[in-house]
């Protein structure tokens, strides 16, 4: 499935540029960039150097825009992770819509509305070049803006970081690519790209074509995201339990007890783990990631604790849970030099390929299970923790 994403977001990219928004005014943004007119263009009399030059400076600001936009969605990275499957469906329901308005099965006010930031110098320059670039791909055009939103969309939630730039970088690849070429053969190419314009109904077509393809491939993987995630929850009978309050007055409310799911891995030390062996002493077990912005900010915490409860040699046992190679996440030795760079010791146990994440049901990191004397969970929390909360669950659990 990734192999067709990085398809359709190139074609995506290359249907961009051919869009009505674009193509029409090519000459205009090729006559600025070579401080010439449209009619010296057409005429060919023109400096080629001065064009080339400017062109390629002029795609680095469109493609620095591109990625500051992936970037920016990205920097929500634990908020899509946590929510991944339905921003997907989402997503793929916001992108068929945008397919059908360029189908014009849909009539939207909104996205017929053209807005660009513009930018006037008197002489072309690579530094001018490149702020037009920068500007020009900020506009909001009916015709980049359904396909980059898309691309946009599919890089959000994507399984990791570079998967995510990848997708980001094929889209750019396919949009500046034409720029490049047509700068460099325009005499040969002015006659093909005034014919391609009598053709701009059957490119937007496609285009809109493109999208719906696009956004049923993401419903379709974000439900069976979701189906495959329900029958592992179901399987291992793990639900996301609210912590249990103790204030006066209120009774405590009787849950049903869960078995935690046995393990056996190893830690950072390489020294083995397996959950059976901690019986009789209460168990605080985080899932975190080092990519991961909240589970960074609770590590103090957790190695703290783990100081005060005497290393895991009193009744009291603290572990991390790690997954090398799963997602953005990195190898073992990426971990064990985050770790010794933050100066965490408590014991991080590789849950190589996530297979440990999978069958507890995390769907958001960092999660955290405390486990009682006898082998049950009694409470979960997903998300970050302060020391004092750390510290009342374990106490209640004990």
């Amino acid at each position: 499935m990734e192999k067709i994403n990085l398809m359709v977001v190139f074609v995506e990219g290359l249907l961009s540029f051919l869009s009505p928004c674009i193509l029409p005014i090519l000459p205009i943004y090729l006559s600025m960039l070579s401080n010439s007119s449209v009619e010296n263009l057409n005429k060919g009399s023109f400096a080629k150097s001065a064009l080339f030059k400017n062109t390629i400076f002029f795609t680095l600001g469109i493609s620095i825009t591109f990625f500051i936009l992936g970037s920016s969605l990205n920097a929500l990275g634990t908020f899509f992770n946590a929510n991944k499957d339905i921003i997907m469906i989402l997503g793929g329901i916001i992108i068929i819509f945008m397919g059908l308005f360029c189908l014009d099965i849909i009539k939207s006010n909104l996205l017929n509305t053209e807005k660009r930031l513009q930018l006037k110098s008197k002489e072309m320059n690579p530094i001018t070049a490149f702020l037009l670039g920068f500007t020009f791909s900020f506009g909001w055009t009916p015709c980049i803006g359904p396909m980059l939103a898309s691309v946009l969309i599919m890089s959000s939630t994507a399984d990791n970081s570079s998967t995510a730039y990848l997708l980001i970088g094929i889209y750019t690849i396919g949009f500046i690519l034409p720029f490049i070429l047509v700068a460099l053969f325009y005499n040969k190419l002015i006659n093909r790209v005034q014919k391609i314009k009598s053709y701009m109904t059957e490119i937007k077509k496609i285009s809109g074509i493109i999208l719906v393809i696009s956004g049923l491939i993401m419903i379709i993987n974000g439900i069976n995201n979701k189906v495959d995630f329900s029958k592992i929850q179901n399987e291992n009978k793990i639900e996301n339990n609210q912590s249990i309050s103790d204030s006066e007055g209120k009774e405590e409310a009787k849950e049903e007890k869960i078995k935690a799911l046995d393990f056996n891995l190893y830690d950072q030390y390489g020294k083995e783990h397996k959950l059976s062996d901690y019986k009789g002493k209460t168990i605080f077990l985080n899932f975190w990631a080092t990519w991961c912005p909240p589970c960074r900010e609770e590590m103090p915490y957790i190695e703290d604790l783990y100081k005060e409860y005497n290393k895991n040699n009193d009744e009291v046992v603290i572990l991390g849970v790690a997954s090398p190679n799963l997602g953005r996440e990195g190898n073992q030795e990426h971990i064990k030099k985050f770790l010794e760079k933050e100066n965490h010791t408590f014991p991080i146990l590789f849950d190589e390929g996530g297979s440990l994440v999978y069958q507890y049901g995390i769907n958001a990191f960092p999660s955290t299970f405390i486990i009682d004397k006898e082998g049950y969970i009694t409470q979960y929390v997903p998300g970050g923790m302060n020391k004092e909360t750390m510290k009342h669950l374990i106490e209640n659990s004990k």
